[in-house]
């Protein structure tokens, strides 16, 4: 195992030992997973990470407090040039330099039009009374009793230039401006922020009769814009932590630490008129929220992620909220819309009950990056009639993987912890996906479809993937491996809704539920009532003795089943099946599936001649 980067300065792995023994037919439960330590961010994925072996990892990281680490990608940011996203793209010629020392606090302008109002270290700037536009404030210095409150109605830059500011009355930066704030946090700089438990009424208001909102420590009614390489620390303790009425831009560099939110860590409404709430392009997001429900991401619109690196913890339990008449949970992402992910490495964790990592109301795509995503809570019980249970990956609509490495794991022990569930369909067509979890692994409603990539579905009470509505494999490898009898590995409901025209198919379990189609293409041996212990490794051997398709079991099973389908299967041909062996200088391996090689040893189950879509062997 390659050594474990420096994003685990933040986590410390636990490895799960000691499985849960199954109750269906004397399936057991296999350990989770031995002796291994598993890479944070950089590193390699961890269910990749263990293809040759065919162990399970588990993913379970302790959440540290947050010791100084930075964003390492700085050299990666480049200044567009859309003036309402990129500060470079702006002329700032006024300068207001606010400067705190402890109980009070002075205001230098370059412009007599930008007034202002102190009152010991709090402070309000005006640039809506007289129109000022193309202004930069830059803040620096320290008061544990003090805040900042901008008015204006043109966009303007905020360079925070090594700041510490706490407020006993309200937010530490109360952004009253509509338009786009550019937040700079200057390099080599950082620079931390606390709101007041409680809040009092402002010392200064602009227009006394206008009732402002407040709905957090960094808040603003304007796009936040964040840039620069320095550090910006985050403690929300009367609500959230950061919290924008507009769209959030981060870029490459940018430090964004929220240590403490009462509510969400990061909460964005977005701009409905490009559909975008939080766009990050690089930079480090640490969030740590232990608040009942709290999220450490929530966006009413898009989440998309193109880069940078995400670590995000929410340990706090499910609610129900009886105004919405409806649960809500503690969820690293919650999106109004979609989630999209092209790119970067990113840990999501969640701990209480009822918990979520990520959960979109629209759609959840992955189409780069790395996401590692774990819950290990229990499901929430305010009735018996409404509950909320603990889901790794959660969408009402579509989820789309075509590129990437995701890597999921529902480990709380209850029904409906599930890893990836979708409302809708499930389509695959490139990249890694690795699923562990309580319940079924990949739960989806309509229709799913595997074209390409490579799907790994493990299930430590149920089944590996549960397909309601029809499954088409015509592509890539799908793996399904689910408990004993009736259990399943691969579970459609209808067989006729089980297509198999190519790529690699295993499902084990301790039943096949559905056979594939005669609108499949592709022929698939099955094996049943096979005597299986853990590590095994069952092939199919040709006529020569060579395997076309092997799978090492993670698992033992009294009475279970087995279905291999590979394209190397073919009809008019006979085949052996043998377990118990070794397969060595194989072409092909991934997370047990071996394809190709020389086998050894073993003890012969059987042999069939194909002569059709579906070969049975046992019974």
């Amino acid at each position: 195992m390659k050594t474990i980067t420096r994003y685990l300065t933040y986590f410390l792995l636990v490895v799960l030992l000691g499985g849960v023994s199954c109750t269906d037919n004397g399936s057991d439960e296999p350990d989770m997973p031995p002796g291994g330590e598993q890479p944070a961010p950089g590193g390699p994925a961890p269910g990749g990470g263990v293809a040759d072996d065919g162990e399970l990892p588990g993913f379970d990281y302790e959440i540290t407090a947050w010791n100084g680490e930075t964003a390492s990608d700085a050299a990666l940011d480049v200044a567009g040039t859309d003036a309402d996203m990129y500060h470079e793209a702006n002329s700032f010629s006024n300068v207001v330099t606010v400067t705190y020392n402890g109980a009070s606090a002075t205001v230098e302008s370059s412009n007599n039009a930008i007034t202002s109002n102190i009152a010991g270290a709090y402070v309000a700037i005006d640039m809506l009374t007289n129109s000022v536009a193309g202004t930069e404030i830059v803040v620096k210095g320290k008061s544990e009793d003090g805040g900042l409150k901008i008015y204006g109605n043109k966009k303007f830059k905020l360079t925070l230039q090594g700041v510490e500011l706490a407020s006993q009355k309200g937010p530490a930066i109360n952004n009253q401006c509509k338009k786009g704030m550019f937040v700079h946090l200057a390099d080599g700089t950082t620079n931390s922020l606390a709101d007041a438990e409680s809040y009092s009424d402002d010392t200064y208001y602009n227009n006394p009769a206008v009732i402002e909102d407040r709905k957090g420590c960094f808040f603003s009614e304007g796009n936040m814009l964040f840039s620069g390489s320095g550090v910006l620390s985050v403690a929300g303790k009367n609500n959230h932590a950061v919290v924008t009425d507009g769209l959030m831009m981060i870029r490459p560099g940018v430090t964004l630490v929220v240590t403490e939110a009462a509510n969400n860590a990061i909460h964005v409404k977005g701009d409905l008129n490009d559909n975008v709430g939080l766009k990050m392009n690089g930079g480090l997001v640490y969030a740590n929220v232990a608040s009942v429900a709290g999220k450490a991401v929530k966006c009413d619109l898009n989440v998309e992620v193109a880069g940078g690196t995400m670590l995000l913890n929410v340990s706090g339990d499910a609610t129900y909220d009886t105004t919405d008449k409806d649960t809500s949970s503690a969820t690293c992402i919650k999106a109004g819309k979609n989630i999209i992910f092209t790119g970067g490495k990113h840990v999501l964790k969640s701990t209480g009950s009822g918990g979520k990592g990520l959960n979109a109301d629209g759609e959840i795509t992955v189409a780069g990056g790395e996401v590692t995503i774990t819950t290990t809570g229990g499901e929430y019980v305010y009735s018996d009639a409404i509950t909320s249970s603990p889901k790794a990956v959660k969408a009402d609509g579509n989820v789309t993987i075509s590129d990437g490495v995701l890597n999921i794991a529902a480990t709380g022990k209850s029904d409906g912890a599930e890893g990836l569930d979708s409302g809708a369909s499930l389509s695959i067509s490139g990249g890694e996906t690795f699923v562990y979890a309580y319940d079924d692994a990949v739960n989806i409603t309509s229709s799913m479809l595997v074209s390409g990539g490579k799907l790994y579905a493990y299930s430590s009470n149920n089944d590996g993937i549960d397909a309601n509505s029809t499954l088409t494999v015509s592509g890539g490898v799908v793996i399904g491996v689910g408990t004993g009898e009736p259990e399943s590995g691969i579970d459609v409901d209808k067989s006729d809704n089980f297509v198999v025209k190519g790529g690699v198919v295993i499902a084990l379990g301790g039943a096949l539920q559905s056979s594939p189609s005669s609108s499949s293409t592709q022929c698939s041996v099955v094996c049943k009532g096979l005597e299986v212990s853990k590590d095994n490794v069952i092939s199919v051997l040709d006529s020569s003795g060579k395997p076309v398709i092997a799978f090492k079991s993670p698992r033992s099973y009294n009475r279970g089943t087995l279905m291999l389908s590979s394209s190397d299967i073919t009809t008019g041909k006979s085949y052996t099946v043998s377990m118990g062996g070794s397969i060595s200088g194989y072409a092909s391996a991934w997370n047990g599936w071996f394809a190709g090689g020389s086998w050894s040893g073993g003890t012969e189950q059987g042999s069939v001649s194909v002569n059709g879509l579906v070969t049975t062997l046992g019974n």
